[in-house]
Protein backbone atom coordinates (compact mmCIF):
# COMPACT_ATOMS: atom_id res chain seq x y z
CA UNK A 1 0.00 0.00 0.00
CA UNK A 2 2.49 2.36 0.99
CA UNK A 3 4.38 1.79 -2.68
CA UNK A 4 1.34 2.19 -4.31
CA UNK A 5 0.82 5.62 -2.49
CA UNK A 6 4.35 6.91 -3.20
CA UNK A 7 4.01 6.16 -6.76
CA UNK A 8 0.94 8.18 -7.39
CA UNK A 9 2.44 10.99 -5.04
CA UNK A 10 5.52 10.86 -7.88
CA UNK A 11 5.03 14.64 -9.74
CA UNK A 12 7.83 13.03 -12.68
CA UNK A 13 4.95 11.23 -14.25
CA UNK A 14 4.53 11.86 -17.83
CA UNK A 15 0.65 11.96 -17.56
CA UNK A 16 1.00 14.29 -14.37
CA UNK A 17 3.46 16.62 -16.05
CA UNK A 18 1.49 16.78 -19.55
CA UNK A 19 -1.56 17.71 -16.84
CA UNK A 20 0.82 20.55 -15.14
CA UNK A 21 2.26 22.33 -18.09
CA UNK A 22 -1.73 22.29 -19.76
CA UNK A 23 -2.80 23.95 -16.44
CA UNK A 24 0.38 26.29 -16.34
CA UNK A 25 -0.34 27.89 -19.88
CA UNK A 26 -4.19 27.97 -19.29
CA UNK A 27 -3.34 30.10 -16.40
CA UNK A 28 -1.18 32.38 -17.83
CA UNK A 29 -2.86 33.03 -21.31
CA UNK A 30 -5.86 34.27 -18.31
CA UNK A 31 -3.40 36.13 -16.75
CA UNK A 32 -2.19 37.92 -19.66
CA UNK A 33 -5.38 38.67 -21.55
CA UNK A 34 -6.80 40.04 -17.96
CA UNK A 35 -3.61 42.16 -17.74
CA UNK A 36 -3.58 43.20 -21.01
CA UNK A 37 -7.05 44.25 -21.42
CA UNK A 38 -6.74 46.24 -18.09
CA UNK A 39 -3.98 48.06 -18.67
CA UNK A 40 -4.51 50.67 -21.44
CA UNK A 41 -7.72 51.79 -19.17
CA UNK A 42 -6.45 52.86 -15.66
CA UNK A 43 -9.24 55.17 -15.41
CA UNK A 44 -11.61 52.45 -16.00
CA UNK A 45 -9.77 50.14 -13.46
CA UNK A 46 -10.65 52.55 -10.80
CA UNK A 47 -14.11 52.68 -11.80
CA UNK A 48 -14.16 48.89 -11.45
CA UNK A 49 -12.05 49.22 -7.78
CA UNK A 50 -14.67 51.67 -6.19
CA UNK A 51 -17.46 50.12 -7.90
CA UNK A 52 -17.04 47.25 -5.05
CA UNK A 53 -17.32 49.47 -2.21
CA UNK A 54 -15.13 47.69 -0.32
CA UNK A 55 -11.39 49.66 -0.12
CA UNK A 56 -11.39 52.85 1.33
CA UNK A 57 -10.92 55.56 -1.34
CA UNK A 58 -7.05 56.07 -0.56
CA UNK A 59 -6.10 52.80 -1.95
CA UNK A 60 -8.47 52.71 -4.90
CA UNK A 61 -5.77 54.48 -7.25
CA UNK A 62 -3.36 52.03 -6.02
CA UNK A 63 -4.83 49.09 -5.89
CA UNK A 64 -6.42 49.51 -9.54
CA UNK A 65 -3.20 50.50 -11.02
CA UNK A 66 -1.30 47.44 -9.19
CA UNK A 67 -3.50 44.57 -10.31
CA UNK A 68 -2.82 45.01 -14.18
CA UNK A 69 1.09 44.77 -13.56
CA UNK A 70 0.44 41.61 -11.39
CA UNK A 71 -1.66 40.36 -13.36
CA UNK A 72 0.88 40.29 -16.50
CA UNK A 73 3.80 39.43 -13.88
CA UNK A 74 2.16 36.28 -13.16
CA UNK A 75 1.23 35.25 -16.66
CA UNK A 76 5.08 36.02 -17.60
CA UNK A 77 6.07 33.79 -15.28
CA UNK A 78 3.69 31.18 -15.15
CA UNK A 79 4.30 31.32 -19.50
CA UNK A 80 7.81 30.50 -18.96
CA UNK A 81 7.52 27.96 -16.01
CA UNK A 82 9.68 30.04 -13.60
CA UNK A 83 8.57 29.72 -9.81
CA UNK A 84 5.57 27.65 -10.42
CA UNK A 85 4.19 26.55 -7.32
CA UNK A 86 4.65 29.99 -5.32
CA UNK A 87 3.44 32.11 -9.06
CA UNK A 88 0.24 29.48 -8.50
CA UNK A 89 0.03 29.79 -4.68
CA UNK A 90 -0.11 33.77 -5.47
CA UNK A 91 -2.85 33.43 -8.33
CA UNK A 92 -4.79 31.09 -5.62
CA UNK A 93 -4.76 33.99 -3.42
CA UNK A 94 -5.73 36.28 -5.84
CA UNK A 95 -8.36 34.34 -6.79
CA UNK A 96 -9.97 33.77 -3.81
CA UNK A 97 -10.00 37.61 -3.12
CA UNK A 98 -11.74 37.63 -6.37
CA UNK A 99 -14.44 35.28 -5.32
CA UNK A 100 -14.76 37.22 -2.03
CA UNK A 101 -15.51 40.40 -3.69
CA UNK A 102 -17.59 39.13 -6.39
CA UNK A 103 -19.71 37.34 -3.66
CA UNK A 104 -19.97 40.00 -1.27
CA UNK A 105 -21.27 42.46 -3.84
CA UNK A 106 -23.84 40.40 -4.91
CA UNK A 107 -25.26 39.42 -1.51
CA UNK A 108 -25.04 43.32 -0.75
CA UNK A 109 -27.26 43.78 -3.77
CA UNK A 110 -25.01 45.81 -5.89
CA UNK A 111 -25.57 46.44 -9.72
CA UNK A 112 -22.13 46.48 -11.16
CA UNK A 113 -19.68 44.37 -13.68
CA UNK A 114 -16.68 43.23 -12.26
CA UNK A 115 -14.16 44.30 -14.84
CA UNK A 116 -12.37 40.73 -14.48
CA UNK A 117 -11.30 41.02 -18.08
CA UNK A 118 -12.63 44.66 -19.47
CA UNK A 119 -13.52 48.03 -17.39
CA UNK A 120 -15.87 47.82 -15.28
CA UNK A 121 -18.37 49.36 -12.83
CA UNK A 122 -21.40 50.50 -12.10
CA UNK A 123 -24.22 48.60 -14.31
CA UNK A 124 -27.33 50.86 -15.66
CA UNK A 125 -30.80 49.87 -14.76
CA UNK A 126 -31.13 47.75 -16.99
CA UNK A 127 -27.80 45.87 -17.57
CA UNK A 128 -27.60 41.98 -16.14
CA UNK A 129 -25.34 41.78 -13.66
CA UNK A 130 -23.28 38.21 -14.68
CA UNK A 131 -22.63 37.13 -10.87
CA UNK A 132 -22.86 33.24 -10.92
CA UNK A 133 -21.21 32.86 -14.29
CA UNK A 134 -18.15 35.10 -12.88
CA UNK A 135 -17.91 32.81 -9.84
CA UNK A 136 -18.19 29.35 -11.87
CA UNK A 137 -15.32 30.75 -13.59
CA UNK A 138 -13.18 32.29 -10.92
CA UNK A 139 -14.09 28.95 -9.36
CA UNK A 140 -12.49 27.01 -12.02
CA UNK A 141 -9.25 29.11 -12.27
CA UNK A 142 -8.79 28.18 -8.28
CA UNK A 143 -9.14 24.80 -8.69
CA UNK A 144 -6.41 25.42 -11.61
CA UNK A 145 -4.40 27.25 -9.66
CA UNK A 146 -4.67 24.63 -6.33
CA UNK A 147 -3.81 21.63 -8.78
CA UNK A 148 -0.94 23.72 -10.14
CA UNK A 149 0.88 24.45 -7.11
CA UNK A 150 0.05 20.66 -5.92
CA UNK A 151 1.73 19.32 -9.10
CA UNK A 152 4.01 22.44 -10.36
CA UNK A 153 6.50 20.08 -12.21
CA UNK A 154 6.00 19.97 -15.66
CA UNK A 155 7.66 20.28 -19.48
CA UNK A 156 8.81 23.79 -21.22
CA UNK A 157 9.19 25.09 -17.39
CA UNK A 158 12.89 26.49 -16.48
CA UNK A 159 12.17 25.36 -13.21
CA UNK A 160 13.42 22.12 -15.00
CA UNK A 161 16.64 23.90 -16.05
CA UNK A 162 17.42 25.37 -12.37
CA UNK A 163 16.77 22.19 -10.50
CA UNK A 164 19.03 20.18 -13.23
CA UNK A 165 21.99 18.37 -11.47
CA UNK A 166 25.52 19.75 -12.59
CA UNK A 167 27.73 17.14 -13.89
CA UNK A 168 30.91 17.46 -12.59
CA UNK A 169 32.74 14.92 -14.88
CA UNK A 170 33.49 12.58 -12.10
CA UNK A 171 32.43 8.88 -12.69
CA UNK A 172 30.42 6.63 -10.94
CA UNK A 173 32.99 4.04 -9.49
CA UNK A 174 34.72 7.19 -7.86
CA UNK A 175 37.92 7.42 -9.78
CA UNK A 176 38.91 11.02 -11.76
CA UNK A 177 39.45 11.40 -15.09
CA UNK A 178 43.17 11.33 -15.28
CA UNK A 179 42.85 7.64 -13.64
CA UNK A 180 44.03 8.45 -10.57
CA UNK A 181 41.52 7.17 -7.30
CA UNK A 182 39.46 9.80 -6.16
CA UNK A 183 40.87 9.36 -2.38
CA UNK A 184 43.55 12.17 -1.78
CA UNK A 185 46.72 11.30 -0.59
CA UNK A 186 47.47 10.95 3.16
CA UNK A 187 43.76 9.42 3.89
CA UNK A 188 43.24 6.61 5.50
CA UNK A 189 43.90 3.47 3.85
CA UNK A 190 40.90 0.81 3.39
CA UNK A 191 41.07 -2.56 4.66
CA UNK A 192 38.68 -5.50 4.69
CA UNK A 193 38.19 -4.30 8.25
CA UNK A 194 37.44 -0.78 7.93
CA UNK A 195 39.65 2.11 7.44
CA UNK A 196 43.48 1.82 8.83
CA UNK A 197 44.94 4.43 10.35
CA UNK A 198 48.52 5.49 10.85
CA UNK A 199 48.50 4.98 14.03
CA UNK A 200 47.29 1.81 13.56
CA UNK A 201 49.96 0.73 11.39
CA UNK A 202 52.82 1.98 13.79
CA UNK A 203 50.98 -0.55 16.92
CA UNK A 204 51.34 -3.38 14.20
CA UNK A 205 55.10 -2.18 13.43
CA UNK A 206 55.71 -2.55 17.42
CA UNK A 207 54.11 -5.85 18.00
Amino acid sequence: MTTIAHRLSLPSQPASRIVSTVLRLVLAAVWLAAGLLKIGDPAGMVRSVRAFRILPEALVHPVAYGVPFLEISLGVLLLVGLAVRVTASVSALMLAMYIAAIASAAARGLHIDCGCFSSGGDLGAGAPTHYTSELIRDSLLLLVAVLLAWRPSGYLAADRLLDRPVDLGIPADGDLPDGSDAAPEGDDTLTDDGPRSDADGLESIKK
